[in-house]
């Protein structure tokens, strides 16, 4: 029996067919009356009884609606037409147990418990004032403090219920704004070096068609496989299935410098590291590679693994412009990366050349 529970969430009414809804609980209404089969009242009392069951009808069905002052108004006037009543030789506790279920709906819980309090210490004081039999108003006092209490308890589990879909409609939100980045760190990352591949190999078979046809056709073949590759790679990030190997992409980064007319040096042996560890890594080999030919203008590019005491090391360094290191959206999302694995990312650029150094504890991702 509770005044507000039409507020389930943010505004959102109960159905009438709903069978959690307050004016099922009207069923107890009835009880109101059952003194008047031990006596009968007056026709005074029937008629004033009439009228105050009317009143507390309105304002019952209005405090489902209501909230903060307007509830604690209300709640008080269905209290104090439940006093009136008891001069009509009715059952007034029953409108009395209404109104403390009314006043149980205020936020937060522990003015609610204090509500409920008063309104029973209230209703058992004009019990006694009045010289009432302990029958009719000791067990509606007691439900009074009941009711309050079970009303405060099921709201504060809604707010509860209210509070946890809120967190999982975040986490999930948290969840998609999370695969978006993944999905566009992994294409930028997957893209860079395939495309610059295929521009390069395009530029050197636009050259060869002329004074080498045979070279710039197997060029052209190369730009076809690297574009289906491009496409498995697509398909398999969007997917969440990258399946990125160090090993294989050494091979690759070695194939795309030497395109760029890139000397590739190579140290370390990559098949021994555990397949979540190269897919990291692989992905900073392959940003990597792409700052080094697209930017760096250098003739050498060396791609070292390194065991360390703490874990493994990854470094990239070229004889190109160190200047020309630009910390765009793919070391940001490289960083992002390695920094989720448990790593980090130094990038040391100088006259010298450029340094790409990414690091992973020993076993982070195995």
């Amino acid at each position: 029996m509770t005044g507000a529970d039409t507020k389930v969430a943010k505004g959102r009414m109960l159905r009438w067919e709903a069978i959690d809804h307050p004016a099922i609980w009207l069923a107890y209404l009835p009880l109101f009356f059952i003194p008047w089969f031990i006596r009968l009242p007056s026709p005074v009392q029937m008629i004033a009884a009439g009228i105050g069951l009317a009143v507390f009808l309105g304002l019952y069905f209005a405090s489902m609606s209501a909230a903060g002052g307007r509830l604690v108004a209300l709640a008080v006037a269905c209290l104090l037409l439940s006093f009136a009543l008891a001069f009509t030789g009715s059952n007034w506790t029953v409108i009395a147990v209404y109104a403390a279920a009314m006043i149980a709906e205020l936020r937060p819980a522990r003015r609610a418990s204090f509500a409920v309090g008063g309104f029973a210490a209230a209703s058992a004081g004009l019990a006694w004032v009045t010289g009432q039999p302990a029958i009719y108003w000791l067990l509606g006092v007691f439900l009074m403090i009941m009711v309050g209490i079970g009303n405060i308890s099921r709201a504060a589990l809604q707010d509860k219920n209210r509070a946890l879909a809120a967190a999982q409609e975040e986490v999930r939100n948290f969840a998609a704004s999370a695969e978006r980045e993944r999905i566009g760190r992994d294409l930028h990352d997957l893209l860079g070096r395939t495309l610059t591949l295929i521009a390069l190999k395009a530029d050197l078979a636009a050259r060869l068609s002329a004074t080498a046809p045979d070279k710039a056709t197997a060029e052209m073949r190369d730009i076809a496989a690297a574009a289906r590759e491009g496409l498995a790679e697509v398909r398999a990030a969007v997917s969440g299935m990258t399946g990125a190997s160090l090993a294989r992409e050494i091979a690759g980064s070695k194939a795309a410098l030497a395109a760029a007319g890139i000397a590739c040096e190579i140290e370390g042996d990559a098949e021994a590291i555990d397949p979540g560890t190269s897919a990291v890594l692989a992905m900073a080999l392959r940003e990597a590679v792409t700052n080094v030919i697209r930017h760096s203008g250098a003739r050498t590019c060396r791609i070292a693994l390194i065991q360390q005491p703490g874990g493994l090391e990854l470094m990239v360094s070229d004889d190109g412009d160190g200047k020309a290191v630009r910390s765009g959206g793919g070391i940001a999302g490289l960083t992002s990366r390695l920094t989720a694995a448990g790593g980090d990312l130094a990038v040391h650029g100088d006259a010298q050349g450029t340094r790409l150094t990414a690091r992973l504890p020993q076993g982070a991702l195995a």
